[in-house]
């Protein structure tokens, strides 16, 4: 499986991410809390948002680290390793999660990119045309 980390120099709080989703036509905006251990340029309580644009459709549910190395996800920590942010190189036409919303049509399906986020309690993830990462004040 081809995959690409996405999020270097920063990752949600892995402990208490307090992740938070919303949706606004085809933009979602997923903010959480950073992780200020392993980031010292982060204070404790510090948040984060993920913005993905042209969102096509995705998956929040309440799959974690332990399920994940239970078997619980369709893939396992050799293939893709947990706690990270990912651009995933798949068909995901046919690989995704099954119970998923869709928030509308895209044309241009090549211009889609699959991405997921493991947090502490959810899996996230999305197939939109863009993503982008900011601070929250």
């Amino acid at each position: 499986m081809r995959y690409q980390q996405l999020n270097h120099n920063w990752n949600a709080d892995p402990n208490a991410p307090e992740p938070h989703l919303t949706a606004a036509g085809q933009t979602l905006r997923l903010e959480f809390r950073l992780n200020a251990f392993q980031f010292e340029q982060f204070q404790e309580g510090d948040k984060a948002c993920l913005t993905f644009r042209n969102c096509h459709k995705y998956s929040f549910n309440t799959l974690n680290d332990e399920g994940y190395h239970r078997g619980q996800h369709r893939y396992n920590d050799q293939q893709l390793p947990w706690g990270e942010f990912y651009e995933l190189f798949t068909d995901w036409q046919a690989d995704f999660p099954q119970y998923a919303l869709t928030l509308g049509s895209v044309a241009g399906s090549t211009q889609l990119h699959h991405f997921v986020f493991f947090l502490r309690d959810n899996t996230f993830e999305c197939v939109a045309e863009s993503w982008d990462f900011h601070l929250v004040e």
